[in-house]
């Protein structure tokens, strides 16, 4: 409602200075282009005043046709400007439905992320799941780094990174190792993996395994 009424505005404030700069400049400012005229027009002989009496009514369709050109071209002007507002207008209602919709996904995520990793406990976790596996784990360690700032979790969450290593292991065990941790609905991924041969013997390996995952900021 309030665009229509910006609009009229517009077209009324349109007409009226179309019609201020028409009577300007054909009456003059205080109307003395219209008395010379007039003063003129009398001083004519009557043949005289038919042929200015016929040019002028000319004249004065002609301007009043070029008027109308003019308003019609400034009134396609606005329809245009008036269609792009309610083009913008639909495409920023659309986008807003979008936004709130990928927020309500982003704030699920993060609720669902926040539930898992709450209570996680790194080292009695990896300990857990390595018993559960029959596996040794050595030099186990943890750190809580900062996501990027770019990252949409930053806000909410920081990384734990994990680095521990798995020393004479079978390529059975060890993905049994790996896959029960990534399964265990923590969110915890492998980052990287280095798998060494033992000298003496092609079914044991050295590993060492790298595992990323969240945590909620500040706990």
């Amino acid at each position: 409602m309030q665009v229509f009424e910006q609009m009229q505005d517009q077209i009324l404030g349109l007409i009226r200075r179309i019609g201020s700069n028409v009577r300007q400049r054909v009456l003059g400012r205080n109307n003395e282009t219209l008395d010379f005229i007039m003063d003129s027009f009398y001083k004519l002989s009557p043949k005289q005043r038919f042929g200015a009496l016929v040019t002028g009514s000319v004249l004065v369709v002609m301007i009043i046709f070029g008027t109308f050109v003019l308003y019609i071209s400034q009134i396609n002007d606005l329809d245009n400007d008036l269609n792009n507002s309610f083009n913008a207008l639909h495409e920023l209602r659309a986008l807003k439905t979008e936004l709130n919709h990928e927020k309500a996904k982003y704030d699920q995520l993060i609720s669902m992320i926040e539930n898992r990793s709450r209570n996680l406990r790194v080292k009695p976790f990896f300990e857990q799941q390595a018993k559960a596996t029959s596996v040794t784990l050595q030099g186990l360690s943890d750190q809580v780094v900062p996501i990027q700032a770019d990252n949409p979790l930053s806000s909410r969450l920081q990384y734990v990174k994990v680095d521990l290593r798995l020393p004479k292991i079978s390529i059975p065990r060890l993905l049994a190792f790996l896959v029960k941790v990534e399964k265990s609905n923590n969110f915890l991924a492998v980052e990287d993996l280095q798998i060494r041969s033992r000298y003496g013997t092609k079914l044991y390996f050295d590993a060492q395994a790298k595992f990323r995952g969240y945590v909620v900021e500040g706990l």
